[in-house]
């Protein structure tokens, strides 16, 4: 296997070599993917320096060191078969909805005041909207430039990097995501000390612990996102979430009891928003919302469980939406109003006040409005 592994590894660096090869020019690539291709330049090259060095790292020569090479080599592999999947993906496959998608972004960012640089956007996702905060790239899916109802969701993607990257300029958002951590678990270890006073039969295993575990680990950060977006945009991403639900998971309720999970329940995060909602002056819009929600759950069933309550208490949403409003304020973003006139605010909240007028006609009106607006873009 050491003949293997040093094959292996040089087959890894032509790899590296081709995939650079495969970055387009700035003829077709254009201004919005130039920040792409930079990064996957530096990064590919970084890597097959390590790869270099590990092919002929003398260290590695004595047999008992062999297994701490695949491993290295592995960790390499994976990172450039991500750039070859994800990076060199997006660009290669560009195409004139790109531009518009990238247009978009810019110009919310623009009218958020939003902190960092514009991340890249590509309609190359197959798994809804999703970013990579390290690689500067969000992605959506394939038709969505042609659509207004999902828009939304991108600012929730855009709360990510506020939280995941280091950079002086949104450190105060993350400060207002620890305090509301300790929060989070000054709750739940009273929660737990209460329930193994009471606690009857010593066991069972009591999911308590697993709820405290995901909001610390994954439910706090998707929170904030909810709320970032909430606050940017108003009462349009509360909306699309709504419609996001009605085609996705209807276990909006769902409690975990032995592992954590990296959502949080689909209730909860509406709850959550709604509350937000209320702080920024959209009672009646919240009122509306909650209506439409309501009957959605009532439609599909969904009850929810004792449990449930205690995995998602109030006074913590309530307590997240506070600690993000100070957050967003602090590293200075514009919070969304009911006078707001932003073009991009303004087309996806009265996206959803004319589909609210009629539903059935609404397919046409968004053709004739979305044509329009991209010639303004």
């Amino acid at each position: 296997m050491v003949n293997y592994i040093q094959g292996a590894i040089r087959e890894a660096i032509g790899k590296g070599k081709a995939l650079m090869s495969k970055i387009p020019g700035s003829r077709t690539l254009g201004a919005h993917f130039a920040s792409l291709a930079n990064f996957a330049n530096n990064e590919i090259k970084e890597i097959i320096d390590y790869l270099d060095t590990l092919l002929v790292d003398t260290e590695y020569s004595d047999p008992k060191n062999l297994k701490s090479k695949f491993s290295r080599f592995k960790n390499a592999s994976g990172m450039l078969s991500k750039i070859e999947n994800v990076v060199i993906a997006a660009m290669s496959r560009k195409s004139p909805d790109d531009d518009f998608v990238n247009k978009l972004v810019q110009e919310i960012c623009s009218e958020i005041n939003y902190p960092l640089p514009p991340p890249v956007a590509s309609c190359l996702s197959q798994k809804y909207y999703h970013i990579y905060p390290d690689y500067g790239l969000i992605c959506i899916p394939l038709l969505e430039s042609e659509f207004v109802l999902h828009i939304p969701d991108l600012y929730h993607e855009l709360g990510h990097p506020l939280i995941e990257l280091a950079n002086p300029k949104v450190e105060a958002f993350q400060t207002n995501l620890g305090y509301f951590n300790l929060t989070v678990k000054k709750h739940f270890d009273e929660e737990i000390k209460r329930r193994e006073i009471n606690k009857l039969d010593t066991g069972v295993f009591d999911p308590i612990y697993i709820y405290k575990d995901s909001w610390l680990q994954k439910w706090s950060v998707e929170f904030f996102c909810d709320l970032y977006a909430t606050y940017m945009l108003g009462p349009a991403y509360l909306w699309s979430n709504l419609h996001m639900c009605t085609k996705m998971s209807w276990d909006l309720c769902k409690t975990p009891t032995h592992e954590i999970t990296t959502h949080p329940a689909g209730d909860a995060r509406m709850r959550c928003c709604l509350i937000a909602l209320e702080q920024i002056g959209f009672k009646e819009e919240a009122k509306q919302i909650k209506l439409k929600w309501d009957e959605f759950m009532k439609i599909i069933g969904q009850k929810p469980s004792s449990e449930y309550f205690i995995a998602f208490p109030e006074k913590i949403l309530k307590s997240a939406a506070e600690f993000c409003l100070t957050g967003v304020m602090q590293i200075g973003c514009q919070v969304a109003s009911p006078s707001n006139s932003d073009k991009v605010n303004r087309l996806l909240n009265d996206s959803w006040k004319e589909f609210w007028k009629n539903p059935q006609t609404f397919y046409e009106w968004e053709k004739k409005t979305v044509a329009e607006f991209k010639s303004t873009l």
